[in-house]
């Protein structure tokens, strides 16, 4: 078994050997080969397009000379214009031609000498294009003055690019013996850096019998490692999906609980709020009382009008009634928060209804400043209601004993977002409760008047909603809350 694998090895080394001569006598023949046809090839192109730039010349100096002895003008300029653009390729084509920048020089100048020549010669006919034919010839003897030299000057610059390809051509074939000798010196150094090669495999072909050995024994251990390591980790993602599991749970729990304790803000609102709304009804109630008795005695009379008339303030006090019992049944019920587009306004007025009774109990001034009611936010219709409520709730408490009881209301249009600012002109949020202001059972309201949730869950429910809840002291007295949300852009779904 051994021998067979020494024979393989000695065998791959010589084939290797034959393989690596065979690609650098192959590579020093290519570049030969490349480098006698790049010569030629420069050497043919250069004549062949500067021959064509020296006919294409010849062919602008006889168009010019037809347009001055009557010729057609438009078909022998627009002849003159493609034999032009023609001049430029052939000019691009002995750019790329160029060995080196000497050679770039060359065409260059030869470029300029001959668009010289070729733009005097369009100007020129362009400035007898109205001149009947019978009189250009007039312009003929200046023509010849002007365009004479340029072109001569033109087929000079074409000599010394040919004069420059011949030069190195015959340099080219000189150095050519030069570049063979070169190349076989360099198939020789490769041979013997292979030959160097085939000596140093075969001392390292022992060294590494040894090392796959070790490599062997090496791997071995390496895979009884990962086997007890495997064993390991499957241990440890089954501890981390118990985890997980439990995270959910967990997860769920707070859920619930957090929409629990959203709810139970909401009715703590509402309990607080029971006396003024059971005020706001008993009055409608207790005029459709009165306005009924007295219909029935209008009815008595033969008074139908008057009775009817009392009859549509009935219809009107009932309606009354029931938009606040809708809004309160709309604000108490429990439900998952679900971000839509959601109508500013709507949701202001929804929240001044609720808190109307306790505006009105303390004769205060709920305004409302000027917005575009057509913004719209990203929010949940009944939280966000709710955190409305708190935080007028708050301000119009603020104001109790103020002298100017007024809770201000504006909304701000930033970039994409939306701000609602709920100012008062209370005494402000004291020093030492501004850092807790949002954390739970903190309040500065009597006992019995309030429990500290609420600033609380309305800061939960924004944050909830992709939202922020912000509180200052502005510079002008009192507490001033803001509600930053997400604009709802015309074209989002």
């Amino acid at each position: 078994m051994g021998m067979n694998r020494n024979l393989a090895f000695f065998s791959g080394v010589i084939i290797t050997f034959v393989t690596l001569a065979a690609i650098v006598a192959a590579w020093g023949i290519y570049s030969l080969n490349n480098a006698f046809i790049s010569l030629h090839q420069h050497e043919v192109t250069t004549k062949i397009e500067t021959i064509k730039i020296a006919r294409d010349v010849n062919y602008v100096s006889r168009l010019t000379r037809n347009i001055m002895l009557g010729s057609n003008f438009e078909e022998d300029m627009q002849e003159l214009e493609e034999t032009a653009n023609s001049i430029a390729s052939s000019f691009d084509v002995l750019t790329r031609a160029a060995h080196d920048k000497n050679d770039q020089k060359l065409v260059e100048q030869a470029r300029r000498d001959t668009m010289a020549f070729v733009n005097n010669c369009i100007e020129r006919m362009e400035r007898i294009r109205d001149i009947p034919a019978g009189l250009r010839n007039k312009a003929y003897k200046n023509y010849k003055k002007e365009a004479t030299p340029l072109a001569m000057k033109s087929r000079a610059s074409f000599m010394a690019i040919i004069q420059a390809a011949d030069l190195r051509f015959e340099m080219g074939n000189k150095q050519f013996p030069k570049t063979i000798h070169r190349t076989f010196t360099l198939i020789f150094i490769a041979g013997a850096m292979i030959a160097l090669f085939f000596q140093l495999s075969t001392k390292g072909y022992k060294e590494r019998r040894l090392a796959e050995a070790a490599l062997r024994r090496a791997h071995q251990e390496l895979e009884l490692r990962i086997a007890e390591r495997t064993a390991e980790l499957l241990a440890t993602n089954s501890s981390l999906l118990e985890k997980i599991d439990e995270l959910k749970t967990t997860e769920g729990i707070l859920r619930e609980s957090r929409d629990n304790a959203v709810q139970a803000g909401k009715l703590a609102v509402l309990g607080q709020m029971s006396a003024g709304i059971s005020h706001e009804i008993n009055q409608p109630l207790t005029a459709i009382h009165t306005y009924t008795d007295n219909a029935i005695s209008f009815l008595e009379k033969g008074r139908v009008p008057e009775a009817l008339e009392n009859l549509g303030v009935i219809s009107r006090m009932t309606e009354r009634i029931g938009t606040i019992v809708a809004e309160i049944k709309s604000f108490s019920r429990k439900s998952p928060a679900e971000k839509q587009r959601i109508s500013i306004i709507t949701a202001i007025n929804h929240a001044s209804m609720l808190v109307e009774p306790q505006r009105r109990q303390l004769n205060a001034i709920l305004d409302l400043q000027p917005f575009q009611e057509t913004l719209q936010v990203w929010a949940d219709p009944v939280r966000l209601e709710q955190v409305l409520v708190n935080l007028i709730r708050n301000g119009l408490d603020a104001v109790t004993d103020q002298p100017e009881k007024r809770v201000t209301v504006s909304i701000l249009q930033q970039n994409s977002e939306v701000q609602i600012i709920i100012r008062d002109t209370g005494q402000g949020i004291a020093d030492e409760i501004f850092p807790h202001l949002f954390e739970s059972f903190v309040t500065t309201k009597p006992i019995g008047l309030g429990v500290g949730l609420g600033l609380a869950i309305s800061h939960m429910i924004i944050t909830d909603l992709g939202g922020r809840l912000t509180a200052r002291n502005p510079d002008t007295g009192g507490a001033e809350f803001t509600i930053t949300l997400e604009e709802v852009d015309s074209g989002q779904s």
